[in-house]
């Protein structure tokens, strides 16, 4: 309901009228429900308030708190009026003679209001894929109460749809259909309950990893002919001193190197589906985690014939390659060499032929390949044009920022800043660090200041000018002071001794820092930019084959991504180690 003013046709004076929105099979219309007249002088700013308090008095609603008396009195004049001359009693009796009908009630669509809703969708969705996953079955044969089993789907679904921790669930199921889907009195559950699963599900994980990954490979028709394998890492905000796991590490993936971290490994299918995860301690390296997915591998294909395992220059090491090939594992690999292995074959990426993948001719980035076999041993040669953009501008970067870097440091020197060689040598060395992929074929020395002198044998000098000079020379070779200030030295010396300075014969070095490239060896760092090497010991895959199978491996970053990002997997919020653990393992089942 809102007033209205009208005019007069007669007086012109204004009419107040208190009009209802109503709906008609025509469609909305507006109805006067009552004509107040001339004289109801309601203030403009309180017209809405009353006619609002009007409403609810009509339909028989109070409220908590006592209005305005002034409003309270406009408000009981006017249902008055309605109740004697209006029209709300005659829509009433409207929507009575439509039907007389003891099981009919009268309800006005526009004020109709709904509370405590529950989201349905997501719930019913991961409910139903819960079901087809068998998960149930396999967590009933890891001893788990059918209590027990409805709170494990409750923690899954909630990090699958909310990525919330076990402090948060109790607050999330009564957002959603919960009890309507899964178990009854899911809003009595506390935190504890969702920590004790956790403990329940991790301590199980193995069996229930292994089973899962069988259904999967019922209902997907997958076979177990390749693995691919990558580690990643996530990071802790707080100290999580109470988990041996969380450690310092200065290779940190996202650059967090202030933070402790924990390696997340994972081994897939071909499909992209899940096989096994393992978490390590933060300074757990690439090459040194895979012995554990070996052995893990090793019990699974125990009579069967072994697997191709797939992974990144990341995890390549003399010390793997022997393992792998060794008994009792004997696996095949396909696997991108370390960076500068390609090198041995730098006369062959300048000199073979190379052809096009097939179906890639017509893209802008192009990628050649060359299959080439030493004894037991495939190597496929990849050139890259995108790949060979993208690493010369990054080598041109380098090149700029280095040469900065140096500018800066050359700078200081000219201005006395820095003067032992030491120092010097020691901020080169750090730049060299640094800029270690280009730095390799710069030559880069410095030289250092000097001071000399000579006096002639013929001439009898004053002592304490020959003392002075000494002391200059003793200063200057020692780094005590810079060669700026020794021409100064020297500049008052000769206005004091202006006879003898003359005859003196000095030898003066200032301090300089030089660098160019050796173009031989940065035509060959260039000549491989855009070339990589990839590797394996099975001799019954075509070129083609082998980098189409080496580039399953984006199925593993594409499951660190949604990890990451989808799935919750940062922030985790656990300080204790089986907490942490727990939560990634509750990531990886969702």
């Amino acid at each position: 309901m809102f007033f209205r003013e009208t005019r007069s046709k007669t007086t012109k004076k204004p009419i107040l009228q208190l009009i209802q929105n109503i709906r008609t099979p025509k469609g909305p219309r507006q109805r006067v429900v009552v004509s107040l007249g001339t004289k109801m002088n309601i203030p403009k700013k309180a017209r809405t308030t009353v006619a609002k308090l009007v409403e609810e008095r009509l339909r028989g609603q109070t409220r908590l708190f006592e209005e305005n008396p002034k409003l309270i009195e406009y408000v009981d004049r006017i249902v008055k009026k309605i109740q004697t001359d209006g029209k709300w009693r005659s829509e009433r009796k409207q929507v009575k003679n439509i039907r007389e009908d003891k099981d009919t009630v009268e309800i006005f669509i526009d004020k109709v209001e709904h509370s405590q809703d529950r989201i349905l969708g997501p719930l019913l969705v991961g409910h139903h894929f819960w079901k087809r996953l068998h998960f149930p079955q396999i967590l009933a044969d890891c001893g788990l109460n059918e209590s027990q089993i409805a709170t494990a789907e409750l923690s899954v679904l909630n990090r699958l749809i909310a990525q919330g921790s076990e402090l948060s669930h109790p607050l999330w199921i009564k957002m959603v259909a919960a009890e309507e889907i899964i178990i009854k009195n899911a809003e009595s559950f506390s935190k504890d309950r969702f920590y004790y699963i956790s403990d329940k599900l991790l301590k199980n994980k193995e069996q229930i990893e292994d089973k899962l990954y069988q259904r999967e490979k019922s209902l997907f028709n997958l076979e177990d002919c390749i693995f691919l394998y990558d580690l990643t890492n996530t990071y802790f905000e707080g100290m999580c001193k109470r988990n041996p796991k969380a450690q310092f590490n200065k290779n940190q993936k996202e650059r967090r190197t202030d933070c402790r971290q924990v390696v997340v490994a994972l081994s897939l299918d071909g499909e992209g589906f899940i096989r096994k995860h393992q978490v390590f301690e933060g300074k757990m390296s690439d090459p040194k985690s895979l012995i554990k997915i070996l052995d893990g591998l090793k019990m699974d294909f125990k009579g069967k014939r072994k697997p191709t395992i797939i992974f990144d220059r990341g995890v390549v090491c003399e010390e793997n390659m022997k393992l792998i090939e060794s008994e009792p594992y004997c696996f095949k690999y396909i696997i991108a060499t370390r960076s500068g292995e390609e090198k041995r074959f730098i006369s062959d990426f300048q000199n073979e032929t190379f052809t096009y993948l097939k179906g890639e001719e017509e893209k802008n980035d192009k990628v050649e390949i060359f299959l080439k076999k030493e004894d037991d041993i495939s190597y496929l040669l990849c050139k890259s044009q995108g790949r060979g953009a993208k690493e010369s501008a990054m080598r041109n970067n380098r090149e700029k920022k280095l040469e900065d870097e140096l500018t800066a440091l050359k700078d200081l020197i000219k201005a006395g800043k820095r003067k032992s060689p030491k120092d010097v040598e020691r901020m080169i060395g750090r730049k060299k660090e640094k800029y270690s992929q280009v730095a390799k074929y710069y030559d880069i020395s410095f030289v250092p200041q000097y001071f000399n002198f000579t006096f002639p044998q013929n001439v009898v000098f004053p002592k304490r000018f020959m003392n002075s000079l000494n002391k200059v020379k003793h200063k200057v070779n020692n780094y005590e002071i810079s060669h700026l200030k020794m021409k100064s030295r020297l500049a008052e010396l000769e206005k004091t001794y202006e006879n003898y300075f003359p005859k003196i014969k000095p030898e003066i070095r200032e301090p300089d820092l030089t660098w160019h490239t050796i173009d031989e060896l940065e035509a060959k760092a260039r000549a491989l930019d855009g070339n990589y090497l990839l590797k394996t010991n099975r001799d019954d895959l075509s070129d083609d084959a082998v980098w189409n199978m080496y580039m399953m491996l984006t199925r593993v970053e594409n499951a660190f991504r949604n990890l990451k990002s989808n799935l919750g997997l940062r922030p985790n919020r656990h300080h204790k180690e089986k907490r942490v653990d727990g939560h990634i393992n509750i990531t990886i089942l969702a």
